[in-house]
């Protein structure tokens, strides 16, 4: 891998981690906070879900290798999140 495509990465990485947070804060905001209605885990699927429609939508083609993608995706989180916690 090239220098530039490593600087491509990390840039498309940070601006993805942006839009995450962007869109976890207007969720937050915005969702219902009615702690007899507010369930964590419904709203956590609720925007994995969205957003997997989302991409799957848009991949004309290719919905299968996607699918595979967003399973990695969240096992590679859940791998990154388990690392931290180990080590703090």
């Amino acid at each position: 891998m090239t220098k530039k495509e490593k600087q491509g990465i990390e840039k498309n990485n940070e601006l993805a981690f942006n839009l995450a947070i962007e869109m976890l804060s207007e969720y937050g905001k915005n969702c219902n906070k009615d702690e007899e209605q507010m369930d964590p885990l419904l709203g956590s699927y609720l925007l994995v879900n969205n957003l997997a429609i989302g991409l799957i939508f848009q991949a004309e083609g290719y919905e299968s290798e996607l699918a595979d993608i967003l399973k990695d995706a969240i096992n590679d989180a859940q791998f990154a999140v388990n690392k931290t916690k180990e080590a703090s």
